[in-house]
Protein backbone atom coordinates (compact mmCIF):
# COMPACT_ATOMS: atom_id res chain seq x y z
CA UNK A 1 0.00 0.00 0.00
CA UNK A 2 1.12 3.53 -0.91
CA UNK A 3 0.07 6.70 1.69
CA UNK A 4 -1.53 9.40 -0.02
CA UNK A 5 -2.16 12.02 3.25
CA UNK A 6 -0.32 12.60 5.98
CA UNK A 7 -2.02 14.62 8.17
CA UNK A 8 -5.60 15.27 9.69
CA UNK A 9 -5.88 19.21 11.25
CA UNK A 10 -9.02 18.17 13.24
CA UNK A 11 -7.70 15.30 14.94
CA UNK A 12 -9.86 12.53 15.95
CA UNK A 13 -13.06 13.24 16.40
CA UNK A 14 -16.65 11.44 18.84
CA UNK A 15 -18.45 8.92 17.05
CA UNK A 16 -21.41 10.98 16.06
CA UNK A 17 -18.57 13.48 14.19
CA UNK A 18 -17.53 10.19 11.75
CA UNK A 19 -14.37 10.52 10.47
CA UNK A 20 -11.80 13.11 9.10
CA UNK A 21 -11.14 11.06 5.90
CA UNK A 22 -13.63 9.83 3.99
CA UNK A 23 -13.58 8.19 0.50
CA UNK A 24 -16.09 9.25 -1.64
CA UNK A 25 -15.69 8.16 -5.23
CA UNK A 26 -13.19 8.17 -8.00
CA UNK A 27 -12.74 10.57 -11.23
CA UNK A 28 -14.03 9.24 -14.39
CA UNK A 29 -10.50 9.40 -15.49
CA UNK A 30 -9.22 7.41 -12.39
CA UNK A 31 -6.61 9.88 -11.94
CA UNK A 32 -7.95 11.42 -8.41
CA UNK A 33 -9.53 10.07 -5.30
CA UNK A 34 -12.78 12.34 -3.82
CA UNK A 35 -11.91 12.27 -0.49
CA UNK A 36 -14.02 14.56 2.09
CA UNK A 37 -11.85 15.96 4.82
CA UNK A 38 -11.50 18.46 7.19
CA UNK A 39 -8.20 20.94 6.45
CA UNK A 40 -8.95 24.01 8.31
CA UNK A 41 -7.37 24.54 11.93
CA UNK A 42 -10.78 26.67 12.60
CA UNK A 43 -14.01 25.06 11.26
CA UNK A 44 -16.96 24.28 12.04
CA UNK A 45 -16.00 20.61 11.62
CA UNK A 46 -18.00 20.41 8.20
CA UNK A 47 -15.63 18.55 5.57
CA UNK A 48 -15.24 19.57 2.01
CA UNK A 49 -14.40 17.39 -1.00
CA UNK A 50 -10.82 16.77 -1.94
CA UNK A 51 -9.11 15.50 -5.04
CA UNK A 52 -6.42 13.16 -4.05
CA UNK A 53 -3.75 12.08 -7.15
CA UNK A 54 -3.35 8.45 -7.34
CA UNK A 55 0.34 9.05 -8.40
CA UNK A 56 0.55 10.90 -5.16
CA UNK A 57 1.46 14.93 -4.67
CA UNK A 58 -0.86 17.92 -2.96
CA UNK A 59 -4.38 17.36 -3.10
CA UNK A 60 -6.50 20.20 -4.36
CA UNK A 61 -9.93 21.32 -3.01
CA UNK A 62 -13.26 21.14 -4.88
CA UNK A 63 -15.32 24.11 -4.97
CA UNK A 64 -18.24 22.22 -3.44
CA UNK A 65 -17.57 24.47 0.14
CA UNK A 66 -19.05 21.37 2.35
CA UNK A 67 -20.31 18.11 2.42
CA UNK A 68 -21.53 14.97 3.69
CA UNK A 69 -21.86 12.26 1.08
CA UNK A 70 -21.03 12.83 -2.18
CA UNK A 71 -20.54 11.62 -5.82
CA UNK A 72 -19.24 12.74 -9.25
CA UNK A 73 -21.43 12.65 -11.88
CA UNK A 74 -20.20 9.87 -14.58
CA UNK A 75 -19.06 13.05 -17.06
CA UNK A 76 -17.45 14.07 -13.88
CA UNK A 77 -18.89 17.53 -14.73
CA UNK A 78 -21.30 17.81 -11.62
CA UNK A 79 -20.87 16.50 -7.77
CA UNK A 80 -24.08 15.35 -6.52
CA UNK A 81 -24.10 16.17 -2.42
CA UNK A 82 -25.52 17.15 0.90
CA UNK A 83 -24.28 19.91 2.43
CA UNK A 84 -25.09 18.50 5.66
CA UNK A 85 -23.12 15.74 7.44
CA UNK A 86 -25.11 13.84 9.50
CA UNK A 87 -24.73 9.90 8.92
CA UNK A 88 -22.69 9.21 11.51
CA UNK A 89 -25.63 10.46 14.31
CA UNK A 90 -27.95 8.23 15.68
CA UNK A 91 -30.68 9.79 15.03
CA UNK A 92 -33.86 8.71 12.90
CA UNK A 93 -36.77 10.10 11.69
CA UNK A 94 -35.62 13.46 12.03
CA UNK A 95 -37.50 16.26 10.66
CA UNK A 96 -35.77 19.18 12.38
CA UNK A 97 -32.99 21.25 10.87
CA UNK A 98 -30.44 18.71 10.61
CA UNK A 99 -32.55 16.80 7.87
CA UNK A 100 -30.53 16.65 5.03
CA UNK A 101 -31.27 17.35 1.69
CA UNK A 102 -29.83 16.42 -1.47
CA UNK A 103 -28.38 18.90 -3.59
CA UNK A 104 -25.66 18.86 -6.93
CA UNK A 105 -23.09 21.27 -7.71
CA UNK A 106 -22.59 22.08 -11.46
CA UNK A 107 -18.14 22.04 -11.56
CA UNK A 108 -18.35 24.19 -14.74
CA UNK A 109 -20.10 26.98 -14.06
CA UNK A 110 -20.10 26.93 -10.43
CA UNK A 111 -23.25 26.65 -9.51
CA UNK A 112 -25.21 24.62 -7.23
CA UNK A 113 -29.21 23.73 -6.90
CA UNK A 114 -31.64 21.76 -4.50
CA UNK A 115 -33.01 18.32 -6.37
CA UNK A 116 -35.11 17.62 -3.08
CA UNK A 117 -36.37 19.54 -0.81
CA UNK A 118 -38.19 17.33 1.88
CA UNK A 119 -38.80 17.57 5.73
CA UNK A 120 -37.38 13.98 5.87
CA UNK A 121 -34.37 13.03 5.78
CA UNK A 122 -32.55 12.29 2.32
CA UNK A 123 -28.86 11.49 2.20
CA UNK A 124 -25.88 9.28 0.57
CA UNK A 125 -26.50 10.46 -3.00
CA UNK A 126 -24.93 8.53 -5.49
CA UNK A 127 -25.23 8.75 -9.31
CA UNK A 128 -26.33 5.92 -12.08
CA UNK A 129 -26.55 6.41 -15.43
CA UNK A 130 -29.29 9.53 -15.95
CA UNK A 131 -30.42 9.21 -12.25
CA UNK A 132 -29.24 10.50 -8.81
CA UNK A 133 -30.30 7.41 -6.22
CA UNK A 134 -30.15 8.58 -2.20
CA UNK A 135 -31.49 6.91 0.80
CA UNK A 136 -34.88 8.99 2.35
CA UNK A 137 -36.78 8.03 5.69
CA UNK A 138 -40.23 9.60 3.93
CA UNK A 139 -42.08 6.61 4.70
CA UNK A 140 -39.74 6.40 8.39
CA UNK A 141 -37.36 3.67 7.20
CA UNK A 142 -34.20 4.67 4.72
CA UNK A 143 -35.09 3.08 1.62
CA UNK A 144 -33.34 3.86 -1.88
CA UNK A 145 -35.24 6.54 -3.74
CA UNK A 146 -34.18 7.79 -7.30
CA UNK A 147 -34.56 11.77 -9.03
CA UNK A 148 -33.72 13.07 -11.91
CA UNK A 149 -30.18 15.61 -12.09
CA UNK A 150 -32.67 18.35 -12.69
CA UNK A 151 -34.91 17.46 -9.98
CA UNK A 152 -38.58 16.53 -9.89
CA UNK A 153 -40.51 14.08 -7.98
CA UNK A 154 -38.43 11.32 -5.86
CA UNK A 155 -39.56 7.47 -7.13
CA UNK A 156 -38.63 4.94 -4.38
CA UNK A 157 -37.19 1.88 -5.48
CA UNK A 158 -36.82 -0.79 -2.33
CA UNK A 159 -38.95 -1.17 0.16
CA UNK A 160 -37.70 -2.51 3.28
CA UNK A 161 -40.03 -2.23 6.09
CA UNK A 162 -37.37 -3.38 8.95
CA UNK A 163 -33.75 -2.02 8.91
CA UNK A 164 -32.24 0.99 7.19
CA UNK A 165 -30.60 1.26 3.79
CA UNK A 166 -27.06 2.47 5.02
CA UNK A 167 -23.91 3.34 3.14
CA UNK A 168 -24.72 2.84 -0.44
CA UNK A 169 -21.90 2.69 -2.72
CA UNK A 170 -22.26 2.99 -6.64
CA UNK A 171 -20.29 1.68 -9.77
CA UNK A 172 -21.10 1.95 -13.08
CA UNK A 173 -24.26 0.08 -13.83
CA UNK A 174 -25.44 -1.03 -9.98
CA UNK A 175 -25.53 0.45 -6.44
CA UNK A 176 -24.19 -2.05 -3.35
CA UNK A 177 -25.80 -0.74 0.02
CA UNK A 178 -25.71 -2.56 3.90
CA UNK A 179 -29.56 -3.32 5.20
CA UNK A 180 -29.93 -5.77 8.60
CA UNK A 181 -26.12 -6.59 8.79
CA UNK A 182 -25.97 -8.15 4.94
CA UNK A 183 -24.78 -6.80 1.69
CA UNK A 184 -27.52 -6.14 -1.08
CA UNK A 185 -26.94 -5.18 -4.78
CA UNK A 186 -29.46 -2.81 -6.52
CA UNK A 187 -29.76 -2.89 -10.74
CA UNK A 188 -31.27 0.43 -12.06
CA UNK A 189 -31.64 -1.78 -15.49
CA UNK A 190 -34.03 -3.56 -14.18
CA UNK A 191 -34.95 -2.64 -11.10
CA UNK A 192 -33.77 -5.45 -8.98
CA UNK A 193 -32.53 -6.24 -5.22
CA UNK A 194 -30.94 -8.96 -4.46
CA UNK A 195 -28.90 -9.97 -1.75
CA UNK A 196 -24.91 -10.67 -2.35
CA UNK A 197 -23.45 -14.06 -0.24
CA UNK A 198 -20.55 -12.97 1.30
CA UNK A 199 -18.18 -15.61 2.87
CA UNK A 200 -14.75 -14.73 4.61
CA UNK A 201 -12.23 -17.14 5.06
CA UNK A 202 -9.74 -15.64 8.11
CA UNK A 203 -6.41 -16.74 8.93
CA UNK A 204 -7.73 -17.60 12.50
CA UNK A 205 -4.26 -16.47 14.65
CA UNK A 206 -5.83 -17.66 17.62
CA UNK A 207 -5.89 -21.63 16.15
CA UNK A 208 -2.21 -21.64 15.41
CA UNK A 209 0.28 -23.37 17.34
CA UNK A 210 2.11 -20.96 19.50
CA UNK A 211 4.15 -20.90 22.70
CA UNK A 212 2.27 -18.68 25.81
CA UNK A 213 2.77 -17.90 28.98
CA UNK A 214 0.25 -19.73 30.62
CA UNK A 215 1.23 -18.95 34.13
CA UNK A 216 -2.02 -16.98 34.58
CA UNK A 217 -4.73 -19.43 33.71
CA UNK A 218 -4.25 -21.70 36.82
CA UNK A 219 -7.97 -22.80 37.92
CA UNK A 220 -7.43 -24.11 41.29
CA UNK A 221 -4.35 -25.31 43.56
CA UNK A 222 -4.61 -27.69 46.33
CA UNK A 223 -2.25 -29.45 48.85
CA UNK A 224 -1.58 -32.70 49.84
CA UNK A 225 -2.42 -33.77 53.13
CA UNK A 226 1.16 -33.87 54.09
CA UNK A 227 2.32 -31.43 52.17
CA UNK A 228 4.94 -33.28 49.12
CA UNK A 229 2.86 -32.40 46.19
CA UNK A 230 0.37 -29.64 44.74
CA UNK A 231 -2.67 -30.31 42.73
CA UNK A 232 -3.08 -27.47 39.82
CA UNK A 233 -5.74 -27.08 37.68
CA UNK A 234 -4.82 -25.02 34.54
CA UNK A 235 -6.46 -25.32 30.94
CA UNK A 236 -8.36 -28.12 31.61
CA UNK A 237 -5.91 -30.43 32.62
CA UNK A 238 -5.10 -31.52 36.25
CA UNK A 239 -1.43 -31.77 37.62
CA UNK A 240 0.76 -32.89 40.27
CA UNK A 241 3.46 -30.70 41.39
CA UNK A 242 6.62 -32.01 43.85
CA UNK A 243 7.09 -29.87 46.86
CA UNK A 244 11.18 -30.15 45.94
CA UNK A 245 12.28 -33.27 44.12
CA UNK A 246 10.56 -34.71 41.22
CA UNK A 247 8.46 -34.29 38.57
CA UNK A 248 5.31 -32.64 37.31
CA UNK A 249 2.88 -35.39 36.38
CA UNK A 250 -0.34 -34.31 34.01
CA UNK A 251 -2.45 -37.13 35.66
CA UNK A 252 -5.59 -36.23 32.93
CA UNK A 253 -4.20 -35.96 29.63
CA UNK A 254 -8.60 -34.86 28.26
CA UNK A 255 -8.03 -32.43 25.20
CA UNK A 256 -11.50 -32.97 24.98
CA UNK A 257 -12.24 -32.30 28.66
CA UNK A 258 -12.22 -29.72 30.92
CA UNK A 259 -11.07 -30.48 34.19
CA UNK A 260 -11.43 -27.89 37.28
CA UNK A 261 -11.91 -27.41 40.79
CA UNK A 262 -9.56 -29.94 42.32
CA UNK A 263 -8.51 -31.37 45.58
CA UNK A 264 -7.23 -34.24 47.19
CA UNK A 265 -8.90 -36.86 49.11
CA UNK A 266 -7.82 -36.51 53.11
CA UNK A 267 -5.68 -39.88 52.87
CA UNK A 268 -4.24 -38.13 49.35
CA UNK A 269 -4.74 -41.31 47.46
CA UNK A 270 -7.00 -39.60 45.01
CA UNK A 271 -8.27 -36.53 43.55
CA UNK A 272 -11.81 -35.48 43.54
CA UNK A 273 -12.52 -32.88 40.48
CA UNK A 274 -15.45 -31.43 38.57
CA UNK A 275 -15.13 -32.53 34.59
CA UNK A 276 -17.67 -31.37 31.81
CA UNK A 277 -16.30 -35.05 30.01
CA UNK A 278 -19.89 -35.93 29.54
CA UNK A 279 -21.20 -33.11 28.25
CA UNK A 280 -22.19 -31.19 31.77
CA UNK A 281 -19.78 -30.53 34.99
CA UNK A 282 -20.18 -33.59 36.57
CA UNK A 283 -17.67 -34.80 39.98
CA UNK A 284 -15.48 -37.66 39.11
CA UNK A 285 -12.65 -39.26 40.88
CA UNK A 286 -8.87 -41.03 40.06
CA UNK A 287 -5.97 -42.00 41.53
CA UNK A 288 -3.81 -39.01 42.20
CA UNK A 289 -0.73 -40.86 40.69
CA UNK A 290 -2.80 -41.11 37.53
CA UNK A 291 -2.20 -44.68 37.61
CA UNK A 292 -6.37 -45.44 36.57
CA UNK A 293 -8.99 -43.85 35.07
CA UNK A 294 -11.48 -41.79 36.34
CA UNK A 295 -14.66 -42.67 37.94
CA UNK A 296 -17.89 -40.61 37.82
CA UNK A 297 -19.67 -40.28 40.87
CA UNK A 298 -22.44 -37.73 39.91
CA UNK A 299 -25.01 -38.03 37.32
CA UNK A 300 -27.22 -34.91 37.62
CA UNK A 301 -24.68 -32.21 36.06
CA UNK A 302 -27.91 -30.39 34.69
CA UNK A 303 -26.83 -26.93 37.22
CA UNK A 304 -23.50 -25.00 37.76
CA UNK A 305 -21.66 -26.83 41.01
CA UNK A 306 -19.52 -24.72 43.05
CA UNK A 307 -15.78 -26.52 44.63
CA UNK A 308 -16.74 -29.60 46.22
CA UNK A 309 -15.41 -30.26 49.90
CA UNK A 310 -13.92 -33.92 51.12
CA UNK A 311 -15.33 -35.05 54.39
CA UNK A 312 -12.24 -36.00 56.88
CA UNK A 313 -13.09 -39.55 56.18
CA UNK A 314 -13.34 -39.44 52.60
CA UNK A 315 -16.90 -41.02 52.38
CA UNK A 316 -18.70 -38.03 51.42
CA UNK A 317 -18.11 -34.20 49.98
CA UNK A 318 -20.12 -31.30 49.79
CA UNK A 319 -20.95 -28.79 47.75
CA UNK A 320 -23.27 -25.68 46.69
CA UNK A 321 -24.67 -25.27 43.19
CA UNK A 322 -26.23 -22.57 41.49
CA UNK A 323 -30.18 -23.33 42.50
CA UNK A 324 -29.14 -22.33 46.08
CA UNK A 325 -28.97 -25.94 46.89
CA UNK A 326 -26.29 -27.08 49.83
CA UNK A 327 -25.82 -30.62 48.19
CA UNK A 328 -24.05 -33.95 50.40
CA UNK A 329 -22.72 -36.86 47.83
CA UNK A 330 -21.63 -40.11 48.71
CA UNK A 331 -18.43 -40.75 47.30
CA UNK A 332 -19.23 -44.71 46.83
CA UNK A 333 -22.57 -44.97 45.88
CA UNK A 334 -23.13 -41.47 44.47
CA UNK A 335 -26.28 -40.72 46.54
CA UNK A 336 -26.27 -37.25 46.67
CA UNK A 337 -29.03 -35.66 49.45
CA UNK A 338 -30.01 -31.71 49.60
CA UNK A 339 -28.52 -30.70 53.27
CA UNK A 340 -30.42 -27.07 52.58
CA UNK A 341 -31.38 -24.62 50.39
CA UNK A 342 -31.10 -20.77 50.56
CA UNK A 343 -33.38 -18.09 49.25
CA UNK A 344 -33.13 -16.68 45.54
CA UNK A 345 -29.75 -14.95 44.14
CA UNK A 346 -27.79 -16.09 47.86
CA UNK A 347 -25.84 -19.38 46.59
CA UNK A 348 -23.92 -21.18 49.34
CA UNK A 349 -20.38 -21.53 48.77
CA UNK A 350 -18.63 -21.31 52.01
CA UNK A 351 -18.68 -25.13 54.00
CA UNK A 352 -16.55 -27.19 56.08
CA UNK A 353 -16.67 -30.49 57.53
CA UNK A 354 -16.23 -31.01 61.46
CA UNK A 355 -12.73 -33.59 62.30
CA UNK A 356 -15.21 -36.66 63.04
CA UNK A 357 -17.19 -35.56 59.19
CA UNK A 358 -20.47 -35.59 61.27
CA UNK A 359 -20.86 -31.82 61.71
CA UNK A 360 -21.06 -29.99 58.08
CA UNK A 361 -21.40 -26.09 58.90
CA UNK A 362 -21.83 -23.59 56.26
CA UNK A 363 -22.94 -19.77 55.74
CA UNK A 364 -26.62 -19.03 54.60
CA UNK A 365 -27.91 -15.90 54.09
CA UNK A 366 -31.50 -14.66 55.05
CA UNK A 367 -33.88 -12.57 54.58
CA UNK A 368 -32.55 -9.55 56.06
CA UNK A 369 -29.33 -9.72 53.71
CA UNK A 370 -27.27 -11.00 56.70
CA UNK A 371 -24.96 -13.91 56.71
CA UNK A 372 -25.81 -17.01 59.48
CA UNK A 373 -23.57 -19.77 59.90
CA UNK A 374 -25.83 -22.77 59.89
CA UNK A 375 -25.16 -26.55 60.81
CA UNK A 376 -25.73 -29.82 59.39
CA UNK A 377 -25.99 -33.42 61.22
CA UNK A 378 -25.08 -35.95 58.64
CA UNK A 379 -28.12 -37.43 60.02
CA UNK A 380 -30.29 -34.81 58.05
CA UNK A 381 -30.96 -32.14 60.26
CA UNK A 382 -30.33 -28.44 59.48
CA UNK A 383 -29.58 -26.33 62.51
CA UNK A 384 -29.51 -22.47 62.72
CA UNK A 385 -26.38 -21.33 64.94
CA UNK A 386 -25.64 -17.94 64.86
CA UNK A 387 -28.29 -14.88 65.33
CA UNK A 388 -28.47 -11.51 66.33
CA UNK A 389 -27.45 -8.35 63.95
CA UNK A 390 -24.27 -9.33 62.75
CA UNK A 391 -22.66 -11.26 59.31
CA UNK A 392 -20.71 -14.52 60.98
CA UNK A 393 -18.74 -16.28 57.96
CA UNK A 394 -15.58 -18.42 56.81
CA UNK A 395 -16.29 -21.10 59.69
CA UNK A 396 -12.70 -23.49 59.94
CA UNK A 397 -13.45 -26.18 62.63
CA UNK A 398 -10.40 -26.99 65.40
CA UNK A 399 -9.10 -30.04 63.98
CA UNK A 400 -8.78 -31.08 68.16
CA UNK A 401 -12.58 -30.53 68.17
CA UNK A 402 -12.42 -28.01 70.27
CA UNK A 403 -13.88 -24.75 68.82
CA UNK A 404 -15.63 -23.16 65.81
CA UNK A 405 -13.84 -20.58 64.57
CA UNK A 406 -15.27 -18.14 61.99
CA UNK A 407 -14.98 -14.57 60.66
CA UNK A 408 -17.94 -11.80 62.23
CA UNK A 409 -18.25 -7.87 61.57
CA UNK A 410 -18.89 -6.54 65.14
CA UNK A 411 -16.62 -3.08 65.56
CA UNK A 412 -18.03 0.21 64.67
CA UNK A 413 -14.94 1.80 63.71
CA UNK A 414 -16.19 5.89 62.51
CA UNK A 415 -14.41 7.31 60.44
CA UNK A 416 -15.20 10.88 58.87
CA UNK A 417 -14.45 12.41 55.57
CA UNK A 418 -11.56 14.93 54.83
CA UNK A 419 -13.45 17.04 52.79
CA UNK A 420 -17.39 16.17 53.07
CA UNK A 421 -19.91 15.14 56.31
CA UNK A 422 -19.53 11.72 55.01
CA UNK A 423 -18.53 8.39 57.06
CA UNK A 424 -17.51 5.05 57.07
CA UNK A 425 -17.08 2.20 59.27
CA UNK A 426 -13.58 0.38 58.14
CA UNK A 427 -11.99 -2.81 59.93
CA UNK A 428 -15.21 -4.32 60.98
CA UNK A 429 -14.13 -8.18 61.63
CA UNK A 430 -12.74 -10.36 64.32
CA UNK A 431 -11.80 -13.21 65.10
CA UNK A 432 -14.35 -15.49 66.69
CA UNK A 433 -14.46 -18.76 68.42
CA UNK A 434 -17.19 -21.00 69.79
CA UNK A 435 -16.70 -23.78 71.94
CA UNK A 436 -18.49 -26.71 70.67
CA UNK A 437 -19.33 -28.72 73.47
CA UNK A 438 -21.32 -26.07 76.27
CA UNK A 439 -18.65 -27.36 79.18
CA UNK A 440 -15.71 -27.41 76.67
CA UNK A 441 -12.47 -25.32 77.31
CA UNK A 442 -13.44 -21.39 76.91
CA UNK A 443 -10.36 -19.35 75.50
CA UNK A 444 -9.35 -16.05 77.30
CA UNK A 445 -9.57 -17.28 80.64
CA UNK A 446 -7.01 -16.60 83.31
CA UNK A 447 -4.00 -19.07 83.33
CA UNK A 448 -3.25 -21.09 86.69
CA UNK A 449 -0.40 -24.07 86.23
CA UNK A 450 -1.74 -26.92 88.31
CA UNK A 451 -0.79 -30.43 88.64
CA UNK A 452 -3.43 -33.04 87.43
CA UNK A 453 -4.93 -35.89 89.98
CA UNK A 454 -6.39 -38.72 89.35
CA UNK A 455 -9.83 -39.79 91.49
CA UNK A 456 -7.42 -41.26 94.17
CA UNK A 457 -5.27 -38.52 94.23
CA UNK A 458 -2.61 -39.75 93.16
CA UNK A 459 -0.66 -37.61 90.17
CA UNK A 460 -2.09 -38.59 87.06
CA UNK A 461 -0.11 -40.12 83.73
CA UNK A 462 -0.13 -37.88 81.10
CA UNK A 463 -2.33 -39.97 78.61
CA UNK A 464 -2.26 -39.54 75.09
CA UNK A 465 -4.32 -37.81 73.35
CA UNK A 466 -6.98 -39.02 70.94
CA UNK A 467 -7.57 -37.69 67.60
CA UNK A 468 -10.64 -35.76 66.80
CA UNK A 469 -11.52 -37.97 64.19
CA UNK A 470 -10.96 -40.77 66.28
CA UNK A 471 -14.19 -40.46 68.38
CA UNK A 472 -17.47 -38.55 67.98
CA UNK A 473 -17.01 -35.03 68.29
CA UNK A 474 -19.45 -33.40 70.84
CA UNK A 475 -21.30 -30.65 69.30
CA UNK A 476 -23.91 -28.43 71.34
CA UNK A 477 -25.88 -26.77 69.00
CA UNK A 478 -27.85 -24.57 71.74
CA UNK A 479 -26.75 -22.14 73.43
CA UNK A 480 -23.76 -21.85 70.69
CA UNK A 481 -24.29 -18.11 70.40
CA UNK A 482 -23.50 -17.63 74.02
CA UNK A 483 -20.02 -19.51 74.19
CA UNK A 484 -18.42 -17.30 71.57
CA UNK A 485 -15.53 -15.68 72.22
CA UNK A 486 -13.50 -12.76 70.16
CA UNK A 487 -9.31 -13.79 69.64
CA UNK A 488 -7.08 -11.25 70.93
CA UNK A 489 -6.58 -9.97 67.71
CA UNK A 490 -7.42 -6.39 66.80
CA UNK A 491 -10.56 -5.74 64.44
CA UNK A 492 -9.06 -5.59 60.93
CA UNK A 493 -9.96 -6.82 57.39
CA UNK A 494 -9.55 -10.57 57.42
CA UNK A 495 -10.15 -13.40 55.22
CA UNK A 496 -9.06 -17.19 54.89
CA UNK A 497 -9.37 -18.88 58.10
CA UNK A 498 -7.84 -22.49 58.75
CA UNK A 499 -6.82 -24.32 61.95
CA UNK A 500 -4.34 -26.42 63.50
CA UNK A 501 -4.24 -27.78 66.74
CA UNK A 502 -2.24 -25.16 67.87
CA UNK A 503 -4.10 -22.11 66.45
CA UNK A 504 -5.79 -19.95 64.21
CA UNK A 505 -4.38 -18.91 60.07
CA UNK A 506 -5.57 -15.91 58.69
CA UNK A 507 -5.52 -13.83 55.84
CA UNK A 508 -5.18 -9.77 57.11
CA UNK A 509 -5.46 -6.98 54.06
CA UNK A 510 -4.32 -3.34 55.34
CA UNK A 511 -5.40 -2.04 51.99
CA UNK A 512 -9.03 -1.24 52.10
CA UNK A 513 -8.92 -1.02 48.25
CA UNK A 514 -7.64 -4.53 48.82
CA UNK A 515 -4.60 -6.54 47.10
CA UNK A 516 -1.81 -8.55 48.65
CA UNK A 517 -2.01 -9.82 52.06
CA UNK A 518 -0.39 -11.16 55.07
CA UNK A 519 -0.58 -14.61 55.87
CA UNK A 520 -0.76 -14.67 59.93
CA UNK A 521 -1.26 -17.21 62.88
CA UNK A 522 -2.70 -16.83 65.92
CA UNK A 523 -1.13 -18.67 68.51
CA UNK A 524 -3.69 -20.40 71.49
CA UNK A 525 -1.32 -20.91 74.00
CA UNK A 526 0.81 -18.07 73.55
CA UNK A 527 -2.13 -16.07 72.73
CA UNK A 528 -0.89 -13.24 70.27
CA UNK A 529 -0.94 -13.59 66.10
CA UNK A 530 2.50 -13.24 63.93
CA UNK A 531 3.49 -13.01 60.42
CA UNK A 532 4.17 -16.10 58.55
CA UNK A 533 4.00 -14.81 54.70
CA UNK A 534 3.53 -11.21 52.88
CA UNK A 535 2.26 -10.34 49.97
CA UNK A 536 -0.04 -12.98 49.55
CA UNK A 537 -3.58 -13.66 47.42
CA UNK A 538 -4.78 -16.96 49.35
CA UNK A 539 -3.28 -20.23 50.86
CA UNK A 540 -4.62 -23.28 51.32
CA UNK A 541 -3.56 -25.56 54.44
CA UNK A 542 -2.26 -28.70 54.55
CA UNK A 543 -4.42 -31.35 56.21
CA UNK A 544 -1.86 -32.03 59.02
CA UNK A 545 -1.51 -28.39 59.49
CA UNK A 546 2.42 -28.19 59.15
CA UNK A 547 2.08 -27.06 55.32
CA UNK A 548 0.76 -24.08 53.67
CA UNK A 549 0.65 -23.63 49.91
CA UNK A 550 0.43 -19.70 48.70
CA UNK A 551 -0.32 -17.59 45.76
CA UNK A 552 0.90 -14.27 45.60
CA UNK A 553 1.54 -12.01 42.47
CA UNK A 554 1.35 -12.10 39.33
CA UNK A 555 1.57 -15.51 39.60
CA UNK A 556 3.48 -17.72 42.56
CA UNK A 557 2.76 -20.52 44.17
CA UNK A 558 4.80 -21.90 47.00
CA UNK A 559 5.04 -23.90 49.80
CA UNK A 560 5.79 -22.95 52.97
CA UNK A 561 6.48 -24.87 56.52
Amino acid sequence: PRQLTFYSDIGPQPPRGGFDYRVLDWTPDGQNIVVRMNRLAFDDRAGRPYLVPFAGGMEQPMPVPETGGGMLSPDGNSYVYTPIDREFRTWKRTRGGRAQDVWVYDLKNNDSRRLTDHRATDNQPTWVGDSVYFTSDREYTLNLWKVSPQGGAATKVTDFRDFDVLWPSAGSDAIVFEQAGGLWLYTPADNQTRQVSVTISGDSPAMLPAIKNVAGQIDSVDLSPKGERALIAARGELYTVPAKDGEIRNISYTPAAREISASFSPDGQQVAYLSDASGEYEIYVRPSDGSDAARRVTQDGSIWRFPPVWSPDGKRMAYGDKLNRLRVVDMASGRTVDADTATIGNEITDYVWSPDSRHLVYVKTDATGLQRLWHYAVDGRATQLTQGQFDAANPAFDPKGRYLYFLSNRDHNLSFSSYEFNYLYTNATRIYAATLAADGPALGLPKSDEIAKSDSGEIAAEDKPKKAADKPLRFDLAGFDDRVTALEVPAGSYAGLGANGRGVFFVAVDNPQGGPGELRFYDLEAAKASTILKGIVGYTLSADGEKVLFRAPPNKIGIAE
